[in-house]
């Protein structure tokens, strides 16, 4: 093995820590304060606030413990010099939960209390726990909306619908805060995949409270009450007032939709079908005083198999629920937010009555409550660490997201919205790439060659020849772990940068055919049906619209969270004639991949092929004495992972 790959893996395996054998840790620099506008004024209490933002800024820098306790520490030393209001009471909406949500820990002493650590007894391998969950999910939600708000631009279609709303319903602001609530909710879906629990994980948690948000947003995945939380939250951050809309009475209520309130009118998005609530003729986004007024209007969210299931019935009781975590609803999160200023700006506390003020008065409008689900969401770790098997999966799940690795990291970048490398670091896809590079290349070592990189990386490893197979098996199963992850996340960075045929390649080639036993086979699925359709609209292209349709009614699993909203988004394909016989909703069709796309793009293109970019990447992370890559069909099938 050539010097320069040798350097190059070892680079990245020192990176990764690989477990707990290694005993060397990533320590934060000093951070320098006079960056960031920090105020250094020793005097001033302020700048415990302020050193506590750059830690969060500095995320992808620092090592992920000693931020979470840099974050705490320094928020409580602020917060314990501050004069509490001592008429302040908590939010009386608060009395209105049942007595066992009410006795939750996170919901005592609210007006007095700091921001609470770990709860005692947690275990070693986690860090998380603590209300620094809560902060790094807000962050991650203020950065991300705040680039979406920056970069993006709604579809041609749906900008159509938009500008007639203004002058006619809507003002020219509030024209602008629907298509960016829009924005921020088509994100959403194309990030919070809705993906089936595991085994162990059926049947344990009612809806919405297996994932709070900040976890949803880690993992990129969430049931549909979950993608409602992060939607909710992203319009939070940008001023937008968001709720879950519950139609019908309790025992068969309706929760998967989103209203967000701009002027007088609830604009709807459902979570589940992943597309707005949409107008009569299929387009737009539909209010909650229209659907109420003309129900035959949710005819148009319906599809020859599958009925919406939303009734008329169900839109005579219409509830209202407001998501406030425990955290936001404390007199700290009220004082910390009114330092905030800036780019550090974001919305951490929340009032349920003066939403409930606003909004109780909306046409349709039954009832407005506070959502027991976030609460319950809160409560969920818990219930993992004490249950065996949940505490297993968490833990690995913890292994790979909290511990420094090319993979962790390059997640970590973009939640960040730092994609492409600035100031010679690497971008979030780079080491995206890199993680499956580390993949290959370890796979076509001999075992001699692994033990010298493993070594040279400073790691402690067994003594015993067949313990150190053991090791290397498990190190690799990390590594291929990396590598599926990192093909998709680079397909979600490629579909949301409008880069089609390269989010094809890495849904398609990178995660389907490498790894056909993935669960994130109907995100997949989904993920190469978007990229057709858009190239389809792009290039005026009919037989792209057949390859989107083929590809949203022929995934075969009819259980898929998927399905509903697949079939529909199907139906309303432009440029193509529709199928006279749909499948019906009990058939299993055979799943039909897309073709290959044709041929590379050139270089100068913005859209740049997935397989240019990798094989761009292996070059410069190898030399001409490195042994040949595997080609992409030689991927071990049988090492898939469940991510």
């Amino acid at each position: 093995m050539s010097c320069t790959l040798r350097l190059t893996i070892v680079s990245l395996l020192m990176l990764s820590l690989l477990g707990c054998e290694n005993k060397r840790v990533i320590r934060p620099a000093n951070i320098d304060k006079t960056q960031t506008g920090a105020n250094t004024d020793a005097g001033s209490s302020k700048q415990f606030v302020d050193q506590a933002v750059n830690y969060l800024d500095g995320l992808d820098r620092y090592e992920p413990v000693r931020v979470k306790s840099e974050v705490l520490e320094q928020l409580n030393r602020w917060l314990n010099v501050q004069k509490f209001d001592k008429t302040w009471q908590p939010d009386p909406m608060i009395a209105d939960l049942p007595s066992e949500v009410q006795g939750l820990p996170r919901l005592q002493n609210l007006e007095t209390r700091d921001f609470l650590e770990q709860p005692n007894g947690y275990p070693n391998f986690t860090m998380r726990g603590s209300e620094f969950d809560f902060f790094v999910g807000t962050y991650w939600a203020k950065t991300i909306s705040n680039w979406i708000r920056e970069t993006k631009l709604p579809p041609e279609s749906m900008q159509k619908f938009l500008d007639a709303q203004e002058n006619k319903t809507l003002d020219e602001s509030q024209v602008a805060d629907l298509g960016l609530a829009y924005l921020l909710f088509d994100w959403t879906v194309r990030h919070i995949q809705p993906i089936k629990p595991t085994k162990y994980e059926e049947g344990k948690f009612a809806p919405g409270t297996s994932r709070d948000v900040w976890e949803a947003l880690q993992l990129n995945e969430g049931d549909a009450l979950e993608r409602a939380r992060v939607f909710i939250q992203l319009c939070r951050q940008q001023g937008l007032d968001a709720v879950v809309v519950k139609f019908g009475k309790d025992k068969d209520a309706v929760t998967q939709v989103v209203g967000v309130a701009i002027g007088k009118e609830l604009y709807l998005f459902d979570t589940a079908y992943g597309l707005p609530i949409s107008t009569a003729d299929g387009t737009g986004i539909n209010t909650l005083s229209r659907i109420v007024e003309h129900p035959e209007d949710l005819q148009a969210m319906a599809t020859k198999n599958y009925k919406y299931p939303v009734s008329a019935d169900d839109l005579k009781d219409v509830t209202l629920l407001i998501d406030a975590p425990s955290t936001s609803l404390t007199q700290a999160a009220y004082l910390l937010e009114g330092v905030l200023s800036g780019d550090s700006t974001m919305k951490l506390y929340v009032s349920p009555s003066s939403l409930k003020d606003r909004l109780a008065d909306f046409q349709g409008v039954t009832d407005v409550q506070l959502w027991m689900v976030p609460f319950l969401a809160e409560e969920a770790m818990s219930k993992r660490l004490s249950d065996p098997d949940l505490a297993q999966l968490f833990s690995v799940e913890r292994w790979l997201y909290d511990t420094p690795t090319p993979f962790s990291m390059a997640r970590m970048l973009q939640l960040m919205c730092r994609f492409e490398g600035e100031s010679q670091q690497p971008g979030a896809r780079r080491l995206f790439l890199e993680a499956r590079i580390l993949e290959r290349k370890f796979r076509i070592s001999t075992p001699s060659e692994q033990l010298e990189i493993l070594k040279a990386s400073g790691m402690d490893l067994p003594s015993d020849p067949k313990s150190q197979q053991v090791y290397l098996d498990r190190i690799h199963k990390s590594m291929v772990m990396w590598r599926e992850l990192a093909s998709f996340n680079l397909g979600v960075i490629s579909l949301g940068a409008g880069q089609n045929e390269s989010a094809i390649f890495f849904f398609q080639d990178g995660t389907l055919k490498e790894f056909p036993n993935t669960r994130l086979k109907s995100a997949a699925y989904y993920g190469i049906g978007r990229a057709c359709e858009a190239l389809a609209i792009e290039e005026d292209d009919p037989a792209m619209a057949q390859n989107a349709y083929d590809i949203y009614t022929d995934d075969d699993d009819v259980l898929s969270p998927y399905r509903r909203g697949n079939t529909l988004r199907a139906e309303r394909l432009p440029l193509i004639e529709k199928q006279e016989e749909p499948a019906k909703e009990d058939d299993k069709a055979d799943a039909k991949p897309m073709a290959e796309p044709e041929g590379d793009k050139p270089e100068a293109e913005a859209k740049p092929d997935g397989k240019a970019e990798e094989k761009k990447a292996e070059a410069e992370s190898s030399d001409e004495t490195a042994p040949a890559p595997m080609e992409e069909k030689d991927s071990p099938e049988k090492d898939s992972a469940e991510s």
